[in-house]
C-alpha cells in the first residue's frame, strides 16, 4: 500500500439504475475506442447497507457517478463518527491491450462543522486481482476560526499519475478486473461538546463522481 500526501482544505478556500454499456470516454488524450462494460456493481459498508436505499448510477465513463442515500456521519450526534462505503465494480468486455485506473474522485454532501472538529476523508483503490497493490488518499476539511460551517461541499481527491492503480492488462477474453474503491469519512475533535455532520442535505444524498485514465499495455 502507498499513500498520497494528505491535502487539507480550509473551507474559506474550498468552497444503481440499470447497468449498461457506458460509451462516453474519459477526458484523456488516449483511450480505447470502446470502453468496458460494467457487468455488476455492488456496495458494502455501514454507509451503504445492502438493505438500504437504492443507489442511483449515472454519467457514463466521463462522469461516472452514484448516490449513497444512507451515508451519514456525525460528531456529537446520532450517527457514527466514522462511516465507510466500498464500491465493487466488475469490468468486462474491454479492448485487448488496455489498462484503466481511477484518477479523480469528487465527493459531494452536506456538511455542518464546528471549529473544533476536523473531517477527514480516506479513499483507497485496488483491484482484487492484485489486492496488495493499493493507493490511499487523504483529505481534511476544517471550518474557519470562530465560525460554524453549514453548506454543501465537494471534496476532490486526485491521485498522481505515478501512483494510480492500474487494472490488469486486458487480454483477448476482454476481462478487465474487479475494481474496489473504499470511501471513508471520519470526524475527530478534542472537544466532546462540539458537533459535526456529513451526509445528505434537505433534498440530496451523498454522491461520488469518478474520472479515469487509460494506458496501453
Amino acid at each position: 500500500m502507498h499513500f498520497v500526501s494528505p491535502l487539507t482544505l480550509f473551507f474559506a478556500a474550498c468552497s444503481a439504475t440499470t447497468l449498461q454499456k457506458l460509451i462516453t470516454l474519459a477526458d484523456t488524450l488516449e483511450a480505447p475506442f470502446s470502453p468496458p462494460t460494467i457487468k455488476t456493481i455492488s456496495f458494502s459498508g455501514n454507509g451503504c447497507p445492502q438493505d438500504g436505499g437504492r443507489k442511483q448510477i449515472s454519467g457514463g465513463w466521463e462522469h461516472f457517478a452514484f448516490t449513497l442515500p444512507d451515508f451519514a456521519a456525525s460528531y456529537g450526534g446520532s450517527k457514527p463518527k466514522t462511516v465507510n462505503c466500498q464500491a465493487h465494480m466488475n469490468l468486462v468486455e474491454g479492448e485487448s491491450g488496455w489498462q484503466v485506473a481511477v484518477k479523480d474522485i469528487w465527493t459531494k454532501g452536506y456538511l455542518e462543522l464546528e471549529p473544533d472538529v476536523k473531517l477527514t476523508q480516506f479513499i483507497t483503490t485496488y483491484y482484487s486481482q492484485d489486492a496488495a497493490n493499493t493507493v490511499s488518499t487523504v483529505q481534511t476539511v476544517t471550518s474557519p476560526p470562530n465560525s460554524t460551517l453549514a453548506r454543501d461541499i465537494t471534496i476532490h481527491s486526485s491521485i498522481p499519475n505515478e501512483s494510480v492503480v492500474w487494472s490488469p492488462c486486458t487480454g483477448l477474453d476482454g476481462n478487465v478486473g474487479l475494481l474496489n474503491v473504499n470511501f471513508r469519512i471520519a470526524f475527530t475533535s478534542t472537544n466532546t461538546n462540539s458537533y459535526a455532520y456529513f451526509g445528505g442535505g434537505k433534498n440530496s444524498s451523498v454522491s461520488e463522481r469518478w474520472n479515469w485514465t487509460w494506458r496501453r499495455c
